[in-house]
């Protein structure tokens, strides 16, 4: 597959270039997910509004877990890839990154 790619990266890593009000962590951008559980409980994405727009997840790529957080890799409708971060304690999404191929 020939093509550029565009991305949208963000990161929990300090910054030197972040403001003090900001105290030097990037996040990403809240999202609205919504979900199936699976037979043992773990929530799967299968939709997710960004930016108002409702994008339906056509495949999960990889999932991964940290320390407070479960990370999902997406493909979306449009063609997109995601990654999606949920905070488990919180029980808050956000987008971390986002890849599309040129068409």
């Amino acid at each position: 597959m020939t093509g550029s790619a565009s991305a949208v990266v963000t990161s929990d890593r300090p910054s030197s270039r972040a403001s003090p009000s900001a105290r030097g962590i990037l996040r990403g951008m809240d999202v609205r997910v919504d979900c199936y559980a699976g037979h043992r409980g773990e929530e799967t994405p299968r939709r997710f509004e960004l930016g108002g727009r409702r994008r339906e997840v056509v495949e999960v790529i990889d999932r991964w877990y940290g320390p407070d957080h479960r990370y999902f890799k997406v493909r979306a409708e449009d063609g997109g890839v995601y990654i999606l971060r949920h905070d488990e304690p919180s029980d808050r999404w956000e987008l971390v990154v986002f890849t599309q191929e040129s068409r």
